[in-house]
């Protein structure tokens, strides 16, 4: 909603018959209160993020505007808190020229983390597949002082967007199916485009006791348009084929059996995308067998009956193995730190993909979980005794039986640190060791209540858990996570200035996400 819409005659009139005394501002005096409130939730923003002892991971996804030479990078914060709840938080919505580079994308998230103070708690960045991204990538990492903070030297801090991943593989896959979905497409057209059609399509589904769904073909830039297409056509397919018999003009000639079959393959990579794409909870656990499940089905492709299926088996198995080579470290690790699976579900599917190969890498995700976690350890026990340290001196007298008793419990400090983290019977072994939790094999287990209420058990793990489970999977909602086609901001943004539409956007995150008093909705109406 633009500031102008409170100078509109109609939306006075609106106000002052809501409450006559009320007196409308200026759309100065709007933006000004704006950009007041959201300085100062930015304030408070910039407290929390100060006291948090955790790890904190990112996504960045750059919008487009039309008719003008710049764009804007988001770059969203995610991180999980002390309760246990998984959190997200826009952090700024920064200009960005259209025409932008790698190092232009690295300099505006760096300068960003340190406008946040956020460059040593950096865990991982979550970006789509583009060239300029890996090149960002390159350049943040070559700055040493931001890399000596990141987890084992910054090898697990890149993480490609999942969703943009399954969508580039199926798109590849489906453009070399036109001819199928072609007749699917055109037998929905045909029948939407006249009202007698319309009703002589209900007559059949009618008189085939199919309940009546209004056909409706794809948007062609949206896989998951052409896969619900598919869906309804395969609930339709009775009706359909009645119709033909209804209309002698019907100049098409859909076969069943392509139908399923294409619909079936589909609907793996749909249901996975829409698990990946998910935003109230841990997404990284899901992903490793998730991958594996659709590298299979990839696979299986290639003994299909039908050519068709070969092809697009084809197609999409040669994209597949430009982006998921031999796995993804981090993904092994997110799937072991779930007590449902631990090392035996990562085990299981990597010795399907690649046999050969699995003792090295079985090896290589060992020697990667045991490198985490001793970082995690060591940065634990110096808080420990650092804490004693100051406990110490805080409490120290001149009094020499004081100073003895003090280095005593200092010793006894050190000693119990040293015995709880003895490596011989680390939390980590201790964890992979144990059976695993068959307690809650559906979808709806809670993995962070589960880590809460183990936290106690595995201190130093529970940290470690904290910070991989905060890695979204994905840098985009669900219901962008199936097209090619970029962010746009709308016109009405598009006319502000730049601090406008950062403070409105931000803002209206934030506000979204907290509880700031009655005004919240009237900020949220005029940030639209």
């Amino acid at each position: 909603m633009s500031f102008n819409c409170a100078t509109h005659h109609f939306f006075k009139v609106f106000a002052t018959d809501l409450q006559p005394l009320f007196k409308m501002p200026s759309r100065t005096t709007l933006r000004a209160d704006c950009v007041a409130l959201y300085e100062e939730e930015n304030g408070l923003l910039y407290d929390l993020f100060a006291k948090m002892d955790c790890k904190v991971s990112f996504t960045s996804d750059l919008w487009t505007c039309k008719g003008k030479d710049r764009g804007f990078m988001a770059l969203t914060c995610h991180y999980i808190d002390d309760d246990w709840k998984l959190r997200k938080r826009l952090l700024n919505f920064t200009p960005m020229p259209s025409r932008h580079t790698g190092q232009h994308i690295s300099q505006a998230i760096y300068d960003k983390l340190i406008l946040w103070n956020l460059d040593k708690k950096a865990f991982s960045l979550v970006l789509d597949n583009a060239s300029s991204n890996d090149a960002a990538i390159n350049d943040l990492l070559s700055r040493s002082q931001f890399r000596k903070n990141l987890l084992c030297d910054g090898n697990l801090f890149h993480q490609r967007c999942a969703c943009h991943i399954l969508n580039l593989i199926v798109q590849d896959g489906l453009s070399v199916m036109s001819g199928q979905i072609d007749a699917i497409r055109d037998t929905m057209k045909y029948i939407k485009h006249s009202q007698s059609r319309m009703e002589k399509f209900k007559l059949a589904a009618s008189q085939e006791d199919v309940s009546y769904r209004k056909p409706a073909y794809d948007v062609q830039t949206r896989w998951n348009s052409t896969y619900l297409m598919l869906d309804l056509a395969l609930h339709l397919k009775k009706a359909i084929i009645r119709y033909a018999k209804l209309d002698v003009r019907y100049p098409f000639s859909l076969s069943d059996d392509h139908v399923v079959t294409l619909h079936g393959h589909l609907k793996v990579f749909y249901d996975t995308t829409l698990k990946f794409s998910g935003t109230k909870y841990p997404t990284l656990n899901l992903c490793f067998p998730d991958f594996c499940e659709g590298y299979l089905t990839i696979r299986n492709m290639y003994s299909s009956l039908y050519p068709f299926i070969v092809d697009m088996g084809k197609e999409m198995f040669r994209k597949w193995n430009k982006y998921w080579e031999n796995g993804n470290i981090l993904l092994a690790v997110a799937c072991a730190l779930d007590p449902r699976c631990k090392l035996h579900v990562v085990e299981y599917y990597f010795k399907m993909l690649h046999s050969s190969e699995l003792q090295d890498f079985m090896t290589n995700l060992k020697q990667c979980f045991d490198d985490m976690f001793n970082e995690y350890l060591l940065a634990n026990t110096n808080a420990s005794q650092s804490q004693t340290g100051c406990t110490a001196h805080a409490s120290g007298s001149s009094s020499g039986s004081v100073q003895q008793t003090n280095t005593k419990a200092g010793l006894k400090d050190f000693l119990n640190v040293k015995k709880q983290y003895d490596p011989m019977i680390s939390e980590l072994d201790q964890y992979l060791t144990e059976p695993l939790d068959h307690s809650s094999l559906d979808d709806d287990f809670d993995i962070l209540s589960w880590w809460k209420l183990k936290a106690p058990k595995y201190p130093v793990l529970a940290r470690l858990a904290r910070d991989v489970l905060a890695v979204p999977i994905s840098t985009v909602a669900s219901e962008s996570a199936f097209s090619n086609a970029g962010r746009t901001l709308s016109p009405t943004r598009n006319s502000l200035n730049d601090e406008s539409v950062e403070a409105l956007i931000c803002a209206q995150n934030w506000l979204r996400t907290s509880v700031i008093g009655i005004f919240a909705p009237i900020f949220i109406f005029f940030s639209t």
